[in-house]
């Protein structure tokens, strides 16, 4: 194995690539685009709406005055009980939680609870004051207020780390398996075998570009997204290394459908029928905890644990499954696939004759 072939080979394989927009439209500029067109929709047009949850307001005369009076700010109420109103103040879809202890009085012990995430703890004390005020309440009347980390953008934390698996579902389709059928049809693989390259070096430079491949998206897309969600240097890596399990995983996938296909028009077939299965298919796009037919899909799809390890490490949001299963599933199923493709694969459609001949 020579370093001046396989760079040779990786020069060749680039060049390819830029012939085919097909496979560089949805391997790489469709996520990016997905993930900019995210981004910008929260960057851009941020969600201004302010809505307060309202705990035990119908407690007396004077608690229902106090709400009213913050209603009249341009505030939307929501009644709801404590243990509700938190979980929306965590998860983003409240702005503050007003919380009046039952039998509660401005001249009372039980103080009034004010809870609120940072981006709104001004103005839900500047709204508490004004209706305080409004009512006519001394001004020493006790409030506890307290402020917490809520969780940003709830819909992209988890339609976000799905797009990374995604990008390397389509590497593993649209810039492995349709490459390498087109190929194989062509029988330019099988030219190749006729001089002095060896199988190893002819594999290792195909894995190879498609690793940088996925090292280029995957640092792309976590730039731009980086905007957004708040990355550590220990996040970066721990995405880079569940990444790089990705990748081999979906290539292996690549040449296992292009291995067992018959002819260019079958494995193009097959492609398309994958990348539909796994988009919709591999918690992706939606969270299946709400459908049993969705989680029972999910649990047969080797993507679905690449993108809920993916959420859990850039979200820190609780996953399907452990993360340590996730990591194993990915390493079985890179496994299974292996086994697969290694049995599958051959270096043109007429398959059997060769390996018979380089096996």
């Amino acid at each position: 194995m020579t370093f001046a072939r396989i760079k040779a080979l990786f020069s060749i394989q680039l060049a390819e690539t830029k012939r085919d927009f097909g496979a560089v439209f949805l391997s790489l500029i469709f996520p990016l685009f997905f993930v900019l067109l995210l981004s910008g929709s929260v960057l851009l047009s941020p969600d201004f709406k302010v809505e307060f949850g309202i705990v035990n307001a119908g407690t007396n005369t004077e608690a229902r005055e106090f709400a009213d009076q913050l209603a009249s700010q341009n505030v939307a109420l929501r009644s709801l009980d404590a243990e509700t109103a938190r979980e929306g103040l965590d998860n983003g879809e409240l702005s503050a939680v007003v919380i009046f202890p039952d039998g509660w009085t401005a001249n009372g012990d039980a103080p009034l609870q004010l809870e609120t995430g940072k981006t709104f703890a001004g103005f839900a004390e500047t709204a508490i004051d004004a209706a305080r005020a409004r009512i006519g309440l001394p001004e020493d009347t006790a409030i506890e207020a307290r402020t917490i980390e809520q969780a940003r953008n709830a819909e992209f934390n988890f339609i976000y780390p799905g797009m990374l698996a995604l990008a390397l579902v389509q590497l593993g389709l649209f810039m492995t398996a349709t490459p390498i059928l087109k190929a194989r049809d062509r029988g330019t693989l099988r030219y190749l075998l006729l001089t002095p390259l060896t199988k190893p070096e002819m594999v290792f430079s195909q894995i190879a570009f498609r690793v940088a491949v996925a090292v280029l998206q995957i640092g792309i897309l976590l730039a731009v997204g980086s905007f957004i969600v708040e990355l550590s240097p220990l996040q970066w890596l721990q995405t880079a290394g569940v990444a790089l399990m990705g990748v081999i995983m979906l290539i292996s996938l690549g040449y296992a459908l292009s291995g067992l296909a018959t002819s260019t028009e079958a494995g193009m077939a097959m492609v398309m029928i994958a990348n539909f299965t796994l988009m919709f298919g591999g918690n992706i796009f939606w969270d299946p905890e709400g459908s049993t037919i969705l989680m029972v899909i999910a649990h047969i799809l080797p993507v679905s644990y690449l993108a809920d390890a993916f959420r859990q490490i850039i979200s820190g949001s609780e996953g399907l499954w452990p993360l340590w299963l996730d990591l194993a599933a990915i390493i079985g199923w890179t496994v299974a696939i292996l086994l697969v493709a290694t049995r599958t694969f051959s270096f043109d459609m007429r398959g059997g004759e060769l390996r018979a001949q380089h096996g």
